[in-house]
């Protein structure tokens, strides 16, 4: 706080006289701490993908390629889904279901890999069945970043402009986030 303290005090030397000192007191948690003003080194991102995850904008591909990070995508075919497609259906049903997604897990991947492979960077892929936000929550503690998609897990709305997975997976990591 010391750079901040005194900024204001500068800041408001002549204006405000003692006063400044209420400034910092109301204003202490909008500032940042020496320790968040630290900026994480990064060298592994995870980056998991989806069926909602339609393309990745041009500026998160640069943005990632800033941290020369080894990079880990992930397709997560969620296992509740092919669940409820085999008890409803059936089990045929299913099969079809898994082998669509599959083939569009696999795209999905390449492409996003090619694209991020361009940049000079090293990616993994992985697929597999499982819960799309305890799996990405898990996952993300052995990771530097998390880059997610709005869209990941579900579809986006005018009310909702991202989705309801995301945000609670935001809401349990303690690593910085890019939301694209």
């Amino acid at each position: 706080m010391g750079l901040y303290s005194s900024f204001i005090g500068r800041k408001f030397k002549h204006i405000a006289g003692k006063k400044y000192e209420d400034i910092i007191k109301h204003y202490r948690e909008f500032l940042l701490t020496e320790e968040e003003r630290q900026i994480p080194e990064i060298n592994s991102i995870l980056m998991p993908l989806d069926r909602y995850v339609k393309n990745v904008p041009e500026e998160v591909y640069e943005t990632i390629s800033a941290y020369e990070a080894r990079i880990l995508l992930v397709y997560i075919l969620d296992s509740q889904v092919f669940e409820l497609v085999r008890q409803t259906l059936s089990p045929e049903a299913s099969e079809e279901f898994r082998r669509k997604e599959e083939v569009m897990g696999e795209e999905l991947l390449n492409n996003v890999a090619k694209k991020l492979e361009s940049y000079g960077l090293k990616v993994q892929r992985r697929m597999f069945f499982g819960n799309k936000s305890d799996d990405v929550i898990r996952m993300a503690e052995n990771y530097d970043m998390l880059a997610i998609s709005k869209n990941y897990g579900s579809e986006i709305t005018k009310t909702s402009p991202i989705s309801p997975l995301v945000l609670k997976i935001i809401q349990h990591l303690e690593i910085p986030v890019i939301v694209y």
